[in-house]
């Protein structure tokens, strides 16, 4: 349609029509007729609010204040008979080699994850009773994978741990342990 319309030289005789319009520029409107307005009222003087003298005269308080006005003696210090003793920490530890350790790691490796090509380090802290048995395992620092993360109870539980000891005797303990998931 529009080919036609040009064809017939109908686009060229609208845009002709249409730069024949033009902009015209409008007069000013006049000023408006000054109009006397009325002046302002007169300030209105306000006397301050009187306020009256109070009814009740109050006592100055006389009672116990929160200054400390006692007198501190320095007792005379007492010199130490014997310095303290030296107690001996150690802490909990695996009791197994390497290659257990990665034995164990591998056996509780999650499948789906081996599928995945899914490794990780995960930072886990374990509780480790005076028995040598570990109790509860919690991941201080996740390797990103909630499979790996889980696996990690799995690990702790067929591992077996050396107690925390104090002065020499087993005591419950915990214990930061890295544990490396990586695939062969």
């Amino acid at each position: 349609m529009f080919f036609w319309a040009l064809k017939q030289g109908l686009v060229r005789a609208g845009l002709n029509l249409v730069q024949d319009f033009s902009i015209m520029d409008l007069p000013l409107p006049p000023p408006p007729e000054d109009l006397d307005e009325p002046p302002p009222p007169p300030p209105v003087d306000v006397p301050p609010p009187l306020v009256p003298p109070p009814l009740i005269d109050l006592p100055a308080f006389e009672g116990p204040t929160t200054a400390i006005t006692a007198k501190v003696q320095e007792a005379p210090r007492a010199q130490p008979q014997t310095p303290a003793r030296q107690v001996q920490i150690t802490p909990a530890r695996f009791k197994s080699r390497s290659d257990r350790i990665a034995a164990a790691i591998s056996a509780c490796y999650p499948s789906a994850s081996r599928r995945l090509s899914e490794e990780g380090r995960v930072v886990a802290t374990i509780v480790v009773g005076a028995d040598g048995k570990a109790g509860t395992a919690t991941v201080t620092q996740s390797s990103g994978f909630p499979r790996l993360d889980a696996a990690v109870n799995c690990v702790v539980g067929k591992l077996p741990f050396e107690p925390g000891k104090r002065d020499g005797q087993p005591v419950d303990s915990q214990v930061s342990v890295p544990i490396v998931f990586k695939l062969d």
